[in-house]
C-alpha cells in the first residue's frame, strides 16, 4: 500500500488539522467536479474522527492521519495504489495551501513503499543555499572592491563609478526575474486550487 506523509511547520498546527477535518466532512457527498475534477471521480470521505490533536479522514480509497503539536501539522496518507495516492495528495495539498495562504503555508510530500513513483519533496537543497551565500559573499567583495579602487586612485573614479552602475542594474534585473518566476509559480498554484 503506498503511503506519503508531510510534516508541514506552522504555529497553527491544530488549527489546520480541525479545519480540514471540518471541510472534509461538509465535502462527503459533493459533485466530482469539486476540487478541480478532471473527470476522475473524487475520493468519497466515508468517515471524519477528529479530537483535539489527532484526526483520521477515512475516503473511499485510502486514509488520512493527521498529528499536531505546538509547531508542526504531521499528515499521512494510505491508499490503495499510487494513482489513489496521488489525487489525495493533490486534494489535500491544494485544501491546506488554501486555508494557509496568509501564513505562506507550503506542503511537501515523503514518498514510501510507492513503486513506479517517485514522489518528489520541494526542499531547497544544500548546494542552492551554498550558491546561494556565495553569490551575496561575491556582491559584496564586488561592491569593496570598486568602491576601494575609487577612493586609492581619483584617476579610476569614472570607472569605478560605472562598475557600480553594471553591478547596480544587473542586480535589480536578477531581483526581478527572480520575483517574476515566484510570482508565476504562485499563480499556477492558485489557477489549480480553482
Amino acid at each position: 500500500m503506498p503511503v506519503a506523509e508531510a510534516h508541514i511547520v506552522t504555529s497553527r498546527a491544530e488549527r489546520f488539522l480541525a479545519q480540514l477535518c471540518r471541510h472534509a466532512e461538509a465535502m462527503g457527498g459533493k459533485a466530482a467536479h469539486l476540487h478541480g475534477g478532471n473527470g476522475q471521480a473524487r475520493p468519497e470521505v466515508v468517515k471524519v474522527d477528529c479530537a483535539g490533536n489527532e484526526g483520521k479522514i477515512t475516503f473511499s480509497r485510502g486514509d488520512c492521519t493527521l498529528r499536531s503539536t505546538s509547531d508542526t501539522l504531521a499528515v499521512r496518507i494510505e491508499a490503495d495504489d499510487v494513482d489513489q495516492l496521488t489525487r489525495l495528495q493533490d486534494i489535500l495539498t491544494a485544501d491546506l495551501e488554501r486555508f494557509g495562504r496568509r501564513d505562506d503555508l507550503k506542503v511537501s510530500w515523503e514518498g514510501h513503499d510507492s513503486p513506479g513513483r517517485d514522489i518528489g519533496v520541494v526542499r531547497r537543497s544544500r548546494g542552492t543555499t551554498i550558491a546561494l551565500i556565495v553569490a551575496v559573499a561575491l556582491a559584496v567583495v564586488a561592491h569593496v572592491v570598486a568602491g576601494g579602487a575609487a577612493l586609492a586612485a581619483w584617476r579610476w573614479t569614472s570607472v569605478a563609478a560605472d562598475v557600480l552602475v553594471v553591478l547596480v542594474i544587473v542586480k535589480i534585473v536578477a531581483v526581478a526575474v527572480f520575483a517574476r518566476h515566484r510570482i508565476r509559480g504562485h499563480g499556477r498554484g492558485r489557477r489549480r486550487d480553482r
